[in-house]
């Protein structure tokens, strides 16, 4: 039995030489800024980013790690990632099962109660009242985590692709003796990894920059998270540059940037990789099924 060897074609040369100059291309930035990030500041300032620096310094990883309060930063931001994310994704994906399921009464009355907040918002005082005054969640770890809680759009992705398992499946299940919510967590669950782990994905990288929650609710210094406690350390440097208190100190604020990109990007790097085959498809079904 001849063994039939897939033949190389010049057609499979072209698209392997463009897929790696897109890679090279996509790369080349990661690759200047990390450059950029361990460059003498003056030597940033005087001849601009180059892939080689002419002369390396770490004083903005120094400055990013200065008193050690980062590591305290990235605990709460894993925390508040993690526990988010989780609390996050059952709740929405129960509340699209829910609104997928055509026996459902006033399912559509709810999906307009989710619809009409992405159109119209009641503004950041009413936001901030409720969140303060009702829920008492200031200087609490779960003011970072509830107020970002839930998310319309991930709602309707996975009810769209709850959408598109075939209702047989269900009904089967129900033959066989499965109840709501052993059919949602045995077989629909199971059945839509690709926009699970895209909601996952959108979530976790939302919950991981969010910075702003702190700015509003969170005065205890043990709470800040990452993207904050870096956002304040910028602030500083530029005021330090604004005022001139350290004039003969050379404070970096491009290569502090730099510096930062790194330090808070790297973990969503990481997590890419084992998501990104089912984001694709979890992205494309999730929004065109109805």
């Amino acid at each position: 039995m001849k063994s039939h060897k897939k033949r190389f074609t010049f057609g499979d040369m072209i698209m392997h030489l463009v897929m790696i100059v897109a890679s090279v291309i996509c790369l080349y930035p990661f690759v200047l800024c990390f450059m950029v990030s361990i460059t003498d500041e003056s030597t940033v300032v005087r001849n601009g980013f180059q892939l080689i620096p002419e002369k390396f310094s770490a004083v903005a990883y120094q400055t990013v790690f200065t008193d050690g309060t980062i590591f305290n930063g990235y605990i709460i931001t894993i925390i508040i990632t993690v526990v988010g994310t989780l609390i996050a994704l059952v709740v929405s994906a129960l509340a699209a099962y829910a609104m997928s399921l055509s026996r459902v009464q006033y399912r559509n009355v709810f999906s307009m109660y989710m619809y009409i907040p992405t159109v119209f918002s009641a503004g950041l005082l009413p936001w901030y009242l409720v969140c303060t005054n009702v829920l008492h969640l200031q200087n609490t770890i779960w003011a970072l985590i509830l107020p970002s809680l839930i998310s319309p759009f991930n709602i309707f992705l996975m009810r769209n692709y709850f959408k598109s398992i075939p209702a047989s499946l269900v009904e089967a299940a129900e033959i066989d003796g499965c109840g709501t919510w052993k059919t949602a967590f045995v077989i629909i669950f199971p059945l839509s990894k690709p926009i699970l782990a895209t909601v996952t994905l959108f979530t976790g990288l939302g919950y991981w920059n969010n910075w702003a929650n702190a700015l509003y609710f969170i005065n205890d210094k043990k709470l800040y998270p990452l993207q904050f406690m870096l956002f304040r350390i910028e602030q500083m440097i530029r005021d330090i540059k604004q005022n001139g208190t350290l004039s003969n100190m050379q404070v970096p604020t491009v290569t502090f940037q730099m510096a930062t990109l790194f330090v808070t990007i790297g973990p969503i790097l990481l997590l890419y990789p084992f998501v990104q085959k089912y984001f694709v498809k979890g992205i494309m079904i999730g929004a065109v099924k109805g």
